[in-house]
């Protein structure tokens, strides 16, 4: 990485204060998973990276016919929390299609939204739903309409000075919504990806529609023409493919290496057909919380037991239940630290991407890649590596399961399969073989040993002695 200094301020006026004494040279840490990469392929070199974790702005409140999300939310909130999936069920489907597990366990709404990749699920979502953005600076604050928020690729209404802090999404009654994106393999950026929202009255006719697709242009596009096609009409497959139609007409993607401008406006059609049909056929959003008792929502709790956010004055990391002092660098990585100051070689260093799983370690209880995560912004909290799964000796019954069913074999992808399916059989004990397939699909296998590694999750899972 490029060198740079680092800060990581407890307050947001002492954050807003440094954002606007160094401006552009400053770059903001939240997640870290589009902002980690580029300090590794330099691409990116700020002198300054502002650790924001610190910052109380991950609360969720609904409030007056609105969700209020904290910029600092987690995509794993969005997955999980049931009140925002009563509230805005568009967001819990977009977020499964994020990234992997590892990306959704550290990656924020506010830096998604903010690095503005418009082939990036939320940036769309927030568009569809009609979001307002909270922009804050140490000169005050201002908010802006989300189609407004996106001014192109990787460009945003944001100023050097300023920093986005809350997203405001209107709940919407009665209304359906369906996602649909094609992507080349699981967890990456789509190729097309098209969020659909539909209201009915009471006659079956669309009262409201909204299409917003992403993958076809520099920044999310809302389809406003082809929801105006449905606005007072009987949904019927005839009307639903004519909105599709009216999509494909407007749109003039730009080729690149992954697909051609022609293919893009043939999959933006398809991909709208089917999402309408979905929103149509679907139940639509639950009553939406009294607006007489505005209600403020926890972010989920860990599955294992961790450590405080952030240890004030701690330069040293919590290891396997064990505190290990060393000095860290500001653009060290987790996983170089681990590695090649530590020597804990339980982890692998494999594509420097966040993509193959191998450099998996569980933060707080969840699992993170190590290769993505600034060894700064993890002191004070739990680390656990597949090292720490040793019970008085000997092997973790999940360990011995693996032996047991052919799931090791060259053993390099192993420690983070382990440690992923932990974090996910804390929350899901009872699995099914498609459920543990996509939890785990962040894992790459080198030896294509897929199948006899879900032999052995199912068989923890059931609590066989070995032979199931």
């Amino acid at each position: 990485m490029h060198p740079f200094e680092y800060a990581a301020p407890e307050a947001l006026d002492e954050a807003l204060a440094l954002l606007r004494e160094h401006g552009a040279e400053a770059k903001i840490l939240a997640g870290g998973q589009s902002l980690v990469p580029l300090l590794n392929y330099r691409l990116a070199r700020p002198r300054l990276v502002v650790d924001i974790n610190g910052l109380p702005l991950a609360g969720v409140r609904v409030d007056n016919g609105s969700l209020r999300l904290g910029a600092l939310t987690r995509h794993h909130d969005l997955e999980e929390l049931p009140e925002i999936a009563r509230s805005a069920p568009l967001l819990p489907e977009v977020a499964r299609l994020i990234g992997n597990v590892r990306v959704r366990s550290l990656g924020t709404v506010g830096g998604s939204l903010a690095h503005a990749d418009p082939a990036a699920e939320l940036p769309m979502a927030v568009v569809a739903l009609d979001a307002r953005l909270t922009l804050a600076s140490a000169s005050g604050s201002q908010t802006v309409p989300a189609r407004d928020f996106f001014t192109g690729y990787l460009s945003t209404a944001l100023a050097p000075d300023e920093l986005l802090t809350a997203i405001e999404v209107p709940v919407t009654l009665g209304m359906g919504w369906a996602v649909e994106e094609f992507a080349r393999r699981a967890g990456d950026f789509a190729v097309v990806a098209v969020a659909a929202g539909v209201s009915l009255d009471r006659r079956g006719r669309v009262d409201d529609a909204r299409l917003a697709l992403g993958g076809v242009a520099d920044r999310p596009v809302r389809a406003t023409a082809a929801e105006d096609v449905l606005r007072g009409q009987e949904p019927s497959a005839e009307r639903l493919a004519r909105a599709a139609e009216v999509v494909r007409e407007r749109l003039d993607p730009q080729s690149d290496a992954f697909a051609s401008g022609a293919y893009r406006r043939l999959l933006a059609g398809v991909l709208t057909r089917r999402a309408l049909t979905r929103a149509v056929s679907s139940e639509g959003a639950s009553t939406a919380p009294s607006e007489a008792s505005p209600r403020r929502i926890a972010a989920a709790k860990p599955p294992l037991e961790a450590s405080p956010q952030r240890g004030a004055g701690r330069k040293g990391l919590m290891i396997n239940g064990r505190a290990r002092d060393v000095d860290v660098r500001p653009g060290q990585t987790l996983l170089e630290v681990l590695r090649d100051t530590l020597g804990v070689f339980d982890v692998k260093e494999g594509c420097g991407e966040g993509v193959c799983g191998a450099c998996t370690v569980l933060l707080d209880g969840r699992p993170v890649s190590s290769c993505l995560t600034l060894a700064a912004a993890a002191r004070g909290r739990a680390l656990l590596t597949v090292s720490g799964l040793e019970r008085e000796g000997g092997l973790h019954p999940l360990q011995e399961a693996f032996v047991r069913h052919g799931g090791v074999q060259c053993g390099f992808c192993t420690p983070g399969m382990l440690l992923t399916t932990l974090a996910f059989l804390e929350r899901h004990p009872r699995p099914s073989r498609d459920a543990i397939r996509t939890a785990l699909e962040g894992n790459l296998c080198r030896c294509t040993g897929y199948a006899k590694i879900l032999d052995a999750v199912l068989a923890y899972a059931r609590g066989d002695d070995g032979d199931g």
